[in-house]
């Protein structure tokens, strides 16, 4: 639940595929000696090692980025298994707060796994220069992406202007690209990266094809 709270595109697909797990073990009384109204639990995260991969070469590429990121005590997983202790409160079932912060093992562990997939929706939000989608858009995308279209643009010589643009970006993005490059677009630093660079050249064409200037 706390991943997903994140709201990290990549991560959340992640999970969603199964790609990501996250197993919860509970301590015994024998293992280690606890109060009555506390537990102690065992929190594994499980990571595909192709993911662990794509990201460290995006930074080996930048190393001057994985400096400054050490620097800030984050670092990208080094296996695909990451194990941490924790004490949960029995009442309320909430890790307590001096395990959840960065110094902590879990605290750690969590910040590495949210770096991975923040690293990776920067490059899976990068459109190459011959971009094509294969995969049809679902109704509720296209009507979302079309309202706000119509929001933020005009035409006054295309009355189906904003299904033209939507059309032809789904020729060339597919929805979960999508849905990363809007995750990028709401994240200042991220959006600062350059990552959007080709989105935004690609709609700024197709606005121009279509016959639309902005409100």
């Amino acid at each position: 639940m706390y991943l997903v709270s994140r709201s990290v595109a990549t991560m959340t697909d992640a999970i969603e595929d199964k790609l990501l797990s996250v197993s919860v073990a509970l301590q015994t009384k024998a293992d280690v000696k606890q109060p009555e109204d506390a537990c102690n639990v065992t929190i594994t995260y499980t990571l595909p090692n192709a993911d662990i991969d794509e990201a460290n070469q995006l930074l080996n590429a930048n190393p001057a980025k994985r400096i400054m990121l050490a620097g800030q005590g984050y670092e990208l997983p080094s296996q695909t298994t990451l194990i941490a202790n924790a004490r949960v409160e029995a009442n309320t079932l909430s890790i307590q707060h001096k395990d959840i912060l960065q110094s902590s093992a879990l605290g750690k562990n969590r910040a590495s796994v949210e770096l991975l997939y923040a690293t990776l929706a920067q490059s899976r939000a990068t459109l190459s220069p011959n971009s094509k989608n294969t995969e049809a858009w679902p109704a509720s995308l296209i009507d979302r992406e079309r309202s706000l279209c119509e929001s933020e643009y005009i035409s006054e010589s295309n009355a189906n202007a904003c299904t033209c643009k939507t059309d032809l970006i789904s020729k060339k993005v597919s929805p979960r690209q999508l849905k990363y490059i809007k995750y990028l677009a709401s994240d200042p630093y991220s959006s600062a990266t350059g990552a959007l660079s080709r989105y935004k050249e690609l709609s700024d064409q197709v606005s121009f094809e279509c016959k639309l200037k902005k409100r």
